[in-house]
C-alpha cells in the first residue's frame, strides 16, 4: 500500500503551500519562558480522539507538558495501533505523556532542581 508521499494530489500541494505561507508569516513569533519563583511543578495535559482518522481508524493523541508556567513539551500524533475503545486510546496517550514527564523529572533532577519539583497529570 502506498501513501500520499508516493502519489501526491493537487490538494496535497495546496496544503503544503498553505503551511509554508503560515510559517513564513510567523518568523517573529517565539516562546516566552518566565522565571519560576515557587516550586517547579510538572503539569501534563493529555487527550485522545478515539478512531479519529477515518482512513485507518487509528486514534489521535496529544499532550502538553509544563514546568512551572512554561510549556516545555507538546506533541500530537496518530497512535501506532488501532484501539478498541475510547479508554484504551486514552490509556495509550497517558502512557506516552507519563514517559515524557518521567524524562523531564529525571532531567530536572540531573540539573539539581529535583528538590523543587512536584508532578501533576491532568
Amino acid at each position: 500500500m502506498y501513501g500520499f508521499e508516493n502519489e501526491p494530489l493537487e490538494l496535497h500541494l495546496l496544503a503544503a503551500k498553505r503551511i509554508l505561507r503560515y510559517l513564513a508569516g510567523t518568523l517573529d513569533y517565539g516562546l516566552e519562558f518566565s522565571p519560576c519563583t515557587e516550586s517547579l511543578r510538572i503539569i501534563a495535559f493529555v487527550d485522545a480522539d478515539w478512531a479519529g482518522c477515518v482512513d485507518d481508524r487509528r486514534s489521535m493523541s496529544g499532550h502538553c507538558v509544563l514546568v512551572g508556567n512554561n510549556v516545555v513539551s507538546w506533541n500530537t500524533r496518530k497512535q501506532k495501533v488501532v484501539s478498541r475503545s475510547t479508554m484504551e486510546a486514552e490509556y495509550r496517550s497517558l502512557t506516552d505523556v507519563a514517559a515524557e514527564v518521567t524524562w523531564i523529572n529525571a532531567l530536572l533532577h540531573d540539573l539539581s532542581a529535583a528538590n523543587r519539583t512536584t508532578n501533576h497529570l491532568v
